[in-house]
């Protein structure tokens, strides 16, 4: 099966049509249809700043209206609650109506729900103009402080983020439960959230696991509804034929008592990374030894024993750094996949064990080869729950098409074969892709799940094909990728990895080659790399191939981070003084920047390269603060002083929100790294007047001048950039659409590049979300775009579709 992996950015969630003869309506939480204003603010709550919320008519339905005054005042967000306990135990998360009659204003909205002592959160912004339906994903939330599980809500706080100085509107209806278990979906993802209070450091990563497992299940159509470790019980188990524990780290024993009934009962269990000892007689897979990798690459790709699990793919890439390896029972259970290494070869240790009523893989679910990742996800639940097999060939089905905001197949098919009325391919392609469909379809209607998703499968890459084909390119703009590795594209030289770029229409490329306290060539400057050595000056081989084929290189520092610097010199920072600190007195390992020393290897380092390499540009990331809370150190309190001509009585405090310094603070601290950008462009360009400097800069210029110091405007106006591009992440058109507008107002005369996030964003945008962004830089006449990263799958997957026709060659 060859099918991009980005085929089901739109997703299509079925209700179990098999497993359930109806599925009610999601029970409403709140319709926000109010009686008056006085019921309405009874109910939501504005905080500080916020204006009172009101009722509105529309087009004689009534919805709860919420305003956003930003002119002329100082508020952040424009945030409202609505208290009340709520079990959202049950359930995948919550949708509700939404509309803004304009989101320019805004950076971004937000939902939260306060629990215990803590809260989870998720941003969201509509995708379309007038009303949109918000879905919000349990699995998607992030949590904040220690919060007491799902079951246990007691405040819904919606947000509004200050993006411009503008007042705009919100209005919110019909707040409602999706995803309830046991009427609309039959998979239950049990995230770990007991980390957050045993375990703090598994909480990003027991997130993001759960998240991969939940976003794959929704693209081979099979909704989840996410539960929570803290209160798990048989009762909302039993509404579940799957169960899976995506990354576990910590599970409480109620948790574990409530799992061993549910399997007593007869439930399955699906389980990565682990499973709790009392549940191993249970499942009668035994635990085998924890495995550390030697060298990468020793666990590169799981290969299922033939037949073993139907449907499930021969083979499934994974770059996985260790594993827990399980072990079967003998006449109980039995290795289904096994782990190969990156030459081909098999290492002897099980990846999949498989019981009558378990199924355990022994690494974290990552989002690596997708596609496949998809299907064996698919093939193992349904070797333990056949019936999901019918619920995913009719999504697969409906999927056809739902491409680039099109919403089926012979609505797709309409638009593609207009735009590409005078190209062949195109229509090749479309005719292909119908006979796909017919035979998905055919095989559907005899029971032939598996062939069904299979052709599918194949349909909507080809039609994906004609829509890639049908796009025109346009002469004359800057197209770039960032490469995140100075090696490049891992398994690809320089020479190769350019080629292609060259070969699908880039003319740029951004390699970063340094970082604070370490460089990838042979620099006179920061200590240098071992892998140089091994390896050889990683700039040097990237120009070398650039000017042979015509694509620019522009080297991309990462400023002030010491991420990748050899310890011994991180050591040496922190003896000087010049590591950064929060209010607190945390170290944080990047360098202060109002250290003169440190001021002075940034500037050294990026000149050394302009100067000594045959390069187009030199790239500026992470230039700016970590955030607001830095930098404290004693070095900045005594240069502020200096600076400011005045003694501290109380430190930080008089500098932090609402301190009578903080204004005073804010510009000494932009200046700080005003002081680097402006360095390095005089003494950048006297060394070598065509090199272009550029930078990477945060989206929302005017609250990050002040959050992280980045006055990128500034340098915008003085021409110490020649270019500048805002990492405008975001799978959400109309927000990329808002940024990019007002940053080319921002930007003035010069070029204003936006930042792609391809593989930025939590789901991969797709060849058809990044050829959609690029249309709008170009409607938006910013005349270039850089796209974020460029990796394995990208050079082999991305490149090419672009290359059809949006970026092709004349």
């Amino acid at each position: 099966m060859c099918v991009s992996r980005w085929l089901a950015s739109a997703l299509v969630l079925l209700t179990a049509s098999v497993l359930a003869a109806s599925s009610p309506s999601p029970p409403v939480i709140d319709d926000c249809r109010y009686a008056d204003d006085a019921a309405a603010r009874a109910a939501w709550q504005p905080m500080s700043g916020s204006a009172a919320p009101s009722v509105t008519n529309v087009n004689g339905a009534l919805a709860l209206r919420l305003p956003c005054l930003f002119a002329g005042t100082q508020t952040e967000r424009a945030s409202w609650d609505r208290k009340g306990q709520l079990d959202l135990g049950e359930c995948r998360g919550v949708q509700f109506q939404f509309h803004c009659r304009d989101t320019a204003p805004v950076s971004y909205f937000a939902i939260y729900f306060q629990s215990g002592d803590g809260w989870y959160t998720a941003p969201f912004f509509p995708e379309l103009p007038g009303w949109n339906t918000i879905t919000i994903d349990k699995a998607d939330t992030r949590v904040e402080g220690k919060p007491a599980g799902w079951g246990a809500i007691k405040a819904i706080r919606l947000s509004a983020w200050r993006g411009a100085n503008t007042d705009t509107e919100m209005l919110v209806s019909d707040l409602r439960r999706v995803g309830t278990l046991g009427q609309d979906v039959f998979v239950a993802v049990v995230r770990c959230d007991s980390a957050a209070q045993s375990r703090p450091e598994e909480v990003r990563s027991a997130a993001q696991f759960a998240g991969n497992v939940v976003e794959l299940f929704q693209e081979a159509g099979l909704g989840c509804a996410t539960l929570s470790d803290l209160n798990l019980e048989a009762a909302k188990l039993r509404q579940a034929r799957l169960v899976v524990l995506p990354h576990n780290p910590t599970l409480p024993d109620r948790a574990v008592t409530e799992l061993t009934r549910y399997l007593h009962a007869g439930g399955k269990l699906l389980a990565f990374y682990g499973l709790p000892a009392p549940l191993r007689p249970v499942v009668k897979i035994d635990a085998g030894p924890f495995v550390r990798v030697k060298k990468s690459g020793d666990f590169a790709a799981m290969r299922f024993a033939e037949g073993a699990v139907p449907g499930a793919p021969a083979s499934v890439g994974q770059a996985s750094w260790n594993i827990h390896e399980p072990k079967p029972v003998p006449g109980a259970s039995r290795v289904v996949a096994e782990w190969f290494d990156s030459e081909g070869q098999p290492t002897g240790r099980a990846a999949v064990v498989a019981s009558s009523n378990c199924v355990e893989m022994s690494h974290v679910l990552l989002t690596d080869d997708r596609v496949n990742k998809r299907r064996m996800l698919l093939a193992l639940a349904g070797w333990l729950v056949p019936e999901l097999w019918q619920q995913t060939t009719e999504a697969a089905i409906a999927r056809i098409g739902s491409l680039a905001g099109l919403r089926s197949f012979d609505e797709a098919a309409e638009a593609i074969a207009k735009q590409g009325a005078d190209n062949a391919r195109v229509a090749s392609l479309l005719a292909d892709a119908s006979k796909l469909r017919e035979a998905a379809v055919t095989a559907r209607s005899e029971g032939r799940f598996a062939e069904a998703c299979d052709r599918a499968a194949d349909a909507a890459q080809r039609t994906m094909d004609a829509f890639c084909t049908a796009q025109r390119p346009q002469a004359g703009e800057f197209r770039a990728f960032w490469c995140h590795s100075a090696f490049g594209v891992s398994g690809l030289e320089w020479d190769a990895a350019i080629q292609r770029l060259a070969d699908n229409g880039f003319n740029a490329i951004l390699p970063n080659m340094l970082w604070g306290g370490v460089a990838f060539y042979n620099s006179k400057v920061l200590p240098v790399s071992p892998e140089v050595a091994k390896r050889g000056d990683q700039i040097a081989k990237c120009v070398t191939a650039g000017k042979a084929r015509g694509v620019q290189v522009h080297v991309w520092k990462v400023n002030w981070n010491l991420g990748r610097a050899p310890q011994e010199f991180v050591s040496r920072m922190r003896r000087e003084g010049r590591l950064q600190a929060s209010s607190k007195g945390k170290e944080e390992p990047w360098l202060c920047p109002s250290h003169p020393d440190n001021q002075k290897l940034e500037i050294a380092s990026m000149v050394e390269v302009a100067r000594d390499y045959d390069v187009d540009g030199i790239h500026f990331d992470y230039i700016r603060y970590p955030d607001g809370d830095h930098c404290f150190c004693a070095g900045c309190q005594q240069r502020f002083q200096r600076a400011a001509k005045i003694k501290l009585r109380q430190w930080p405090q008089e500098v932090l929100t609402n301190g009578p310094t903080r204004q005073a603070w804010l510009d000494w601290r932009r200046s700080n790294i005003t002081a680097v950008v402006q360095a390095v462009s005089e003494q950048a360009h006297a060394a070598k007047p065509k090199v272009k400097i550029s930078a990477a800069v945060f989206r929302n210029w005017p609250a990050d001048r002040d959050g992280v110091g980045q006055d990128w405007k500034l340098w915008c106006e003085r021409g110490w950039l020649d270019f500048v591009c805002p990492m405008d992440y975001t799978e959400n058109d109309l927000q990329f659409a808002n940024w990019v507008r007002q940053q080319r107002g921002w930007a003035g005369a010069v070029p204003c590049y936006p930042g792609i996030g391809e593989s930025a964003t939590r789901l991969s945008l797709g060849p058809d979300r990044v050829i959609g962004q690029i249309q709008i830089t170009r409607r938006q006449q910013t005349g270039g775009f850089v796209i974020f990263n460029y990796g394995v799958s990208e050079a082999n997957d991305l490149l090419p579709m672009l290359g059809k026709g949006i970026t092709a060659k004349p």
